[in-house]
């Protein structure tokens, strides 16, 4: 975190759990994901099953002393399924692109500090969180709860352990002297609780209409972390974050999404066989907008993860194939005329042969 105005908490000098916070548990925030940049560490939130929500700064190349964007992605690691980096690893996936705001401005904080990275792999076996777009749904005075990998305390480093901080009440950003309320969330640390260092990126959570969801991600607060704390509201960063993941909002129909994208399962999509496109011939996860590239029969083709046995977890004219592990990928149907993959016999008799190039649709091994 930008601590003193210091870079929001996850700035590569420092790295390590929310200060007056509770140690988790394995599975109790099972969206929330420690992020490994260079010599970097940040937390993030897996908003989709493809995309996780960070701050700007920890995709920043300048901030994170990595000379070009795509040796910052290289470097990327996303640690799911672990609470302690010390003890275990946990589900390391890697990233295939890793995006900031634009308009993000390392020397100007309080706006603009949010970013995007995209993993090589769908996530199946983690429900993403969802994000709050409204801002009259997260007013001053909203009760959050903060989740991280930061250190516990100026000076003390804890690194890589995950811990929450419960029942935290915004308050006008005025009062503290560290920005407005149309772009963040800020927060009295005066009595010694609240987000720290290697906390960058991380979730605040409310409930909203029932749902936990995100409504903001940690950016800076002072030095001592005993002052303040500051969250980039997400509901302001709202075109940013559709332009990349537009399924945020949902959509009902085709005539919703832009171009030629079609909604499927709420979500606008690249339209089948079309250059990023289910369906579409790949050499790996990079070449697909869903960064998965399924194998069959040595063809390799842009796939999304789905139901085995369940044709409408498909586009029209794919079917699901059994990928193992009790996770399907589409393939285009072999009734599919000029856009036909090939091969003999049915779901059940090609599926078993299903492989994935690059991020297998199936669950990690450590």
């Amino acid at each position: 975190m930008m601590f003193a105005m210091v870079l929001a908490r996850g700035a590569p000098a420092h790295a390590a759990p929310i200060v007056g916070g509770i140690a988790t548990e394995v599975g109790q925030y099972p969206s929330v994901v420690a992020v490994r940049v260079g010599g970097a560490l940040c937390t993030g939130t897996l908003i989709t099953p493809t995309w996780v929500l960070t701050a700007g700064h920890c995709v920043d190349p300048e901030v994170i002393d990595i000379p070009t964007q795509a040796q910052l992605t290289a470097s990327v690691r996303v640690h799911f399924n672990t609470v302690d980096l010390g003890e275990s690893d946990g589900l390391v996936v890697k990233a295939v692109a890793t995006i900031k705001d634009p308009l993000f401005d390392e020397s100007r904080l309080g706006t603009n500090d949010i970013g995007l990275i995209q993993l090589e792999r769908a996530i199946t076996e983690v429900a993403p969180s969802p994000v709050n777009l409204e801002a009259a749904l997260a007013p001053v005075g909203t009760i959050v709860t903060f989740v991280g990998y930061g250190t516990t305390g100026s000076g003390r480093q804890v690194a890589g352990v995950q811990f929450a901080l419960n029942s935290r009440t915004s308050v006008s950003c005025s009062t503290l002297g560290i920005g407005a309320d149309a772009n963040l969330l800020c927060f009295s640390q005066a009595d010694n609780k609240g987000t720290c260092t290697g906390d960058s990126g991380g979730p605040s959570f409310a409930v909203i209409g029932g749902k936990v969801a995100v409504v903001g991600v940690t950016s800076f607060g002072d030095e001592s972390c005993a002052m303040f704390g500051a969250e980039t509201r997400v509901d302001a960063e709202q075109a940013f974050l559709l332009a990349h993941v537009p399924e945020l909002v949902g959509c009902t129909s085709d005539a919703e999404c832009p171009g030629d994208r079609l909604c499927f399962a709420s979500r606008c999509i690249a339209a089948p066989f079309s250059a990023t496109g289910v369906g579409t011939v790949c050499s790996g996860p990079a070449d697909c907008e869903s960064a998965q590239c399924a194998e069959k029969s040595n063809d390799k083709r842009c796939s999304l993860t789905c139901s085995v046995g369940n044709g409408a977890s498909c586009p029209d004219g794919f079917e699901c194939l059994d990928a193992g592990n009790n996770v399907g990928a589409c393939w285009p149907a072999d009734s599919g005329g000029c856009c036909d993959a090939g091969g003999a016999g049915g779901p059940q008799a090609i599926g078993l042969a299903l492989a994935v190039a690059g991020l297998a649709l199936r669950r990690k091994r450590r």
